[in-house]
């Protein structure tokens, strides 16, 4: 176990379900991560915890500057166009949050940020169902 990074099973685990991951997964995994950070970060803020807090919005937004570079420009149309919009807001919200010490900006990314998750959830369950093969019940049986 190399004490470096917190355990190198945890880092395998997760490095595995990264690279085994549907686009649609990782962005719900992406999205869950900026939501846990921003939850820290809130609680940081409550707490006067200013270093907590900021190694938390940069968490935040180094997701959310992962989350942008993943849209595809060429082929998104209007889609791509808010979600670029939407990220930039979540960002400059983000810093300008963190400098006032406005909490309720931070939450109110944290909500945007779980609604997004869900949605991503919802279109990653879609895809497996779609890439399921299908179960052929034996003939005679009425279901």
């Amino acid at each position: 176990m190399n004490p470096n990074y917190g355990g190198s099973a945890a880092n395998t685990y997760l490095i595995q379900q990264i690279n085994g991951a549907s686009p649609e997964h990782l962005m719900y995994m992406l999205l869950e991560g900026a939501q846990k950070f921003l939850l820290q970060a809130v609680a940081a803020m409550r707490r006067r915890d200013i270093a907590t807090r900021a190694r938390m919005v940069n968490r935040v937004s180094s997701i959310v500057e992962e989350l942008a570079i993943r849209l595809n420009h060429e082929e998104g149309g209007e889609l791509v166009e808010n979600l670029t919009r939407i990220y930039d807001w979540w960002l400059k919200e983000l810093f300008e949050a963190s400098q006032k010490n406005q909490v309720e900006r931070l939450e109110a990314i944290e909500r945007q940020v779980g609604e997004m998750k869900l949605a991503w959830a919802e279109l990653n369950q879609r895809q497996l169902t779609l890439n399921q093969p299908a179960i052929s019940s034996p003939q005679g049986m009425v279901g």
